[in-house]
């Protein structure tokens, strides 16, 4: 099925229903969801939701103006699904790696350009859409592993995604995973992470060292941290837009902090210089001593809500 065909089909399907659109951003497929307390845009290649806002509101989540939306290239913003992986192969534990054939693979796994099937689009109320997309993962070259992945995206008052993994196969297989989310802030230096306060964390700007938070968390510099097992609740306090980002996470132990800053944001692929200043990612996993290991037949779910005031 072309370009063409798909969208029509979709449109057949979900086109009538109130608040949503199909829409072609220039290669990539997506759906555009309004209803009275929110809109929202979720792109079919990597079930990746690039954009939440609620009504009357500043965007929830940050997007990169320079993204050509091409097909096969990953978004830069939003809420990227990493999976099988997270992050350099090479720095995953034993069980995931040597699980995966040829040692020159992308960061953050292979689901990310892949394109998702949209199954269900649900109206509960006026005030909430829930979105489902699937993707089946066949064994291949790189993974040997069947497996059916599936993302719920309910947009409403506040924004909540589901990921959920089931085994096909016969064979167990462990992954790491994570919600790379990209929080859309005024000011970073106007900025502060609460809640991480008395945890360890791997610094890995500084060879993966063991360090404690002794403070909320501000940034000022270039910043890459590993948290394992984190609290359940986090809190972007932002001055400049005046809000309060509350981020839960449901069967996610650990947590990945990421501003680029300065000298590294020149380097970055559809990142613009200055864009470090409007970005934090508050990244929900599953990592080092914590990834899932799922037996034949059985299924992994996990869940995070954000909200703000």
């Amino acid at each position: 099925m072309d370009l063409g065909e798909r969208i029509q089909s979709l449109y057949a399907k979900y086109g009538s229903l109130k608040g949503i659109t199909i829409e072609l951003h220039k290669q990539l497929i997506a759906v555009s969801v309004r209803n009275e307390a929110a809109s929202a845009t979720i792109f079919l290649q990597g079930a990746q939701l690039a954009e939440y806002k609620r009504a009357g509101e500043h965007p929830l989540i940050w997007l990169s103006d320079q993204c050509d939306y091409q097909s096969g290239t990953p978004l830069r913003g939003g809420i990227p699904i990493c999976w099988p992986w997270f992050g350099d192969l090479s720095r995953n534990p034993k069980a995931v790696k040597n699980q995966i054939c040829g040692s020159d693979q992308p960061a953050h796994g292979f689901v990310r350009d892949r394109e998702w099937e949209l199954i269900a689009v649900e109206l509960p109320d006026t005030e909430t859409t829930r979105i489902t997309l699937k993707l089946e993962v066949a064994a291949d070259e790189i993974w040997k592993f069947p497996a059916a992945l599936r993302v719920i995206i309910t947009v409403g008052t506040e924004l909540s995604l589901q990921f959920q993994v089931t085994n096909l196969g016969a064979e167990p297989f462990s992954f790491s995973h994570a919600l790379h989310a990209y929080f859309n802030i005024g000011d970073i230096e106007g900025v502060r992470v609460e809640g991480l306060e008395g945890y360890d964390y791997l610094d890995t700007l500084d060879n993966w060292t063991l360090k404690k938070s002794n403070f909320p968390l501000q940034i000022n510099a270039e910043v890459d941290r590993v948290y394992p097992d984190v609290a359940k609740e986090l809190r972007i306090t932002d001055r400049k837009l005046n809000r309060t980002i509350k981020i839960e996470a449901m069967n996610l132990s650990d947590l990945v902090v990421w501003n680029p800053w300065i000298d590294k944001s020149k380097r970055l692929s559809h990142f613009g210089e200055t864009d470090y200043t409007q970005m934090l990612c508050l990244e929900s996993a599953r990592l080092l001593d914590n990834i899932v290991c799922l037996t034949a037949n059985e299924t992994y779910k996990c869940t995070v809500r954000y909200s703000f005031n």
